[in-house]
């Protein structure tokens, strides 16, 4: 049961992720470059980001192994929460994007992110 639950809703908050980026991929894109990424790696950046959180989304409505889509929201949600984290620590108020909106980071953003590393090592714990 826990294993559906983190699967499901993991799959739902990387659909919702990956619909705000694409909604204003331009604005993602140029988001990056709070994180150094500007011109042709922030066009790369983007679409890597993008088409990992697709995948996975993928993977999670799908008969993928559970262990799979557990390990890929893990790696998600650590990378998610490493940039919310980074931004958080040196006082960059950036907007993340994570969902398409212009929302500024904050332990709000990074609850989220959180949220979805959590749904990935529940997910890949309940699968080992």
């Amino acid at each position: 049961m826990i294993a559906m639950v983190a699967r499901y809703a993991l799959g739902v908050v990387l659909v919702l992720a990956v619909l705000g980026k694409a909604r204003d991929f331009t604005a993602f894109r140029s988001s990056l470059a709070t994180f150094g990424l500007r011109g042709r790696m922030a066009e790369v950046g983007a679409f890597t980001v993008v088409t990992v959180e697709a995948l996975a989304a993928l993977a999670a409505f799908s008969p993928v192994a559970d262990v799979v889509v557990g390990v890929m929201g893990t790696c998600l949600g650590a990378s998610f929460t490493a940039a919310q984290t980074y931004l958080l620590v040196v006082g960059e108020e950036a907007p993340c994007l994570c969902f398409g909106t212009r929302e500024r980071a904050s332990i709000r953003t990074w609850a989220r992110a959180a949220l979805v590393l959590l749904a990935g090592l529940a997910l890949w714990g309940a699968a080992a």
